[in-house]
């Protein structure tokens, strides 16, 4: 009953957005063509026909987002985000097919007033039924009704996520083995059996979740209750997957994928072309400060201009990480296997301003534009004491699963130079798990609202 009411209001909201699109569409065609001044007339069909296209477009590109699944689990931002880039995608592709595809040119004014229309319907229809939704679980209508199996640390965060989402609409009637948790979260704790809590409690799904160690309890349950009419979800021991997961099914088999980050492929694409404008953008802008800093540099010692230091990147790979040079040059491998201090000797004059501003870091900006390094990400480290760290801090190698960045979270919460090693990769992790486009921008803005110039930085 419960998939098949998810699958019936899953089609009405095909038909709301349906309706919703086709609108935004000819409500645009009115304003641009009935309401502003130099428009060509008789294109009703043409714009008849597109809308065709359009809606299968969009259609396609909501249910890639995942928009026609449940949103019980999702925050009201992440659905808006959702919506946003469903329809930006969808918008893209009509452009794009219009332009390769049609001899006509459509009024660019129409195109733009359309997606503001539908982006705004949309956005708005998606609040009015989460508000709606809200209201009826809070009469207790729409619940759905769950016994917990187990006293695995999953099912703890399993009941705090549901908790934290309020519009989740998940109410806990009992819990089977619970070792004592239940009271804590103030769940009702079932002594009796599997078969007479289902009888008693009649629920919508059986959540089953126990620690590694007591795994073999989920087998035993399993088999004895697969046949079962309530469907029962198993929650996995994810200790050890610390910035995310994948689901994938390989010829019906499914293969969970530990700590592996969660963004899709339009995600990298989004970051990558955000890093190359801006860095581009920036190097023109900047470019006679960079001049100045390369003639300090210069004439404060001898040696090269620009410093290149082999760092560990993304999945493992080395590169060159630039910098303007601020001590003089190494012997013996010192830069390869000594950490800076704050009373470091090597530094010249000019690289002990350019070090404590920042400002050596500058060149960086070339590691990103050809595509080793990003704005914002982890810190990348020498190899040798990724060797080191590897062996002594917890998911440090971790952080290899992302880009490395100029800047990061770690960076704007004051985890730079020398400070805790374990603050830091906790940091990054944070970064790569929860990562989004937003993130970036909140954290390219700290770093400028907070300044270059550190305490630690030396």
């Amino acid at each position: 009953m419960l998939k098949q009411n998810e699958k019936s209001f899953s089609n009405f909201q095909k038909l709301i957005d349906f309706i919703i699109i086709l609108t935004s569409w000819f409500l645009a065609y009115q304003i641009r063509f009935k309401y502003l001044g130099g428009a060509q007339q008789g294109l009703e069909i043409l714009f008849a026909k597109i809308s065709i296209f359009l809606v299968i477009l969009s259609i396609y590109f909501l249910n890639k987002n995942k928009l026609y699944n449940s949103q019980r689990f999702n925050s009201r931002l992440f659905e808006i985000l959702s919506i946003f880039k469903a329809n930006f995608a969808s918008f893209l592709a009509l452009v794009l097919t219009i332009y390769f595809l049609f001899p006509e040119r459509l009024s660019r004014t129409h195109l733009l007033i359309y997606f503001l229309i539908s982006t705004f319907l949309l956005t708005l229809n998606r609040i009015i039924l989460r508000n709606f939704l809200r209201r009826l679980r809070q009469k207790g209508k729409n619940l759905r009704h769950i016994l917990l199996v187990g006293n695995g640390k999953q099912i703890e965060n399993y009941i705090e996520m549901a908790r934290k989402y309020k519009d989740s609409g998940l109410n806990f009637i009992g819990w089977i083995d619970d070792e004592d948790q239940a009271s804590k979260f103030s769940i009702k704790s079932i002594n009796s059996t599997y078969s007479t809590a289902l009888e008693e409690l009649r629920p919508d799904v059986v959540v089953i979740g126990y620690s590694g160690e007591m795994s073999y309890k989920t087998e035993v349950f399993l088999k004895e209750n697969y046949n079962d009419i309530v469907p029962i979800q198993v929650l996995s021991d994810m200790t050890y997957s610390f910035v995310g997961h994948q689901i994938e099914d390989f010829a019906g088999i499914p293969l969970i994928t530990v700590n592996q980050p969660t963004f899709s492929s339009l995600d990298h694409f989004t970051k990558r072309i955000f890093d190359t404008v801006l860095c581009s953008i920036g190097i023109v802008i900047i470019s006679p400060l960079l001049l100045i800093i390369a003639f300090a540099v210069k004439i404060s010692s001898a040696g090269p201009i620009f410093y290149g230091q082999e760092r560990i990147g993304l999945n493992g790979r080395k590169f060159k990480m630039w910098k303007f040079r601020s001590m003089r040059v190494a012997v013996n491998n010192e830069d390869k296997t000594t950490w800076s201090s704050k009373d470091d000797p090597r530094k010249t004059k000019v690289g002990s301003f350019i070090r404590k501003t920042s400002i050596d870091e500058l060149p960086q900006l070339w590691n990103v534009i050809v595509g080793q390094m990003s704005l914002v990400g982890p810190r990348p480290e020498r190899p040798v004491f990724v060797e080191k760290f590897r062996k002594e801090i917890p998911a440090y190698m971790l952080k290899h699963k992302m880009m490395p960045g100029i800047t990061g979270w770690a960076q704007v919460n004051g985890w730079r130079g020398d400070t805790s090693l374990e603050k830091r990769i906790e940091c990054d992790l944070y970064y790569i798990k929860n990562w989004s486009f937003w993130l970036d921008i909140k954290i390219i803005f700290l770093t400028f609202w907070k300044g270059f110039i550190n305490k630690n930085a030396y």
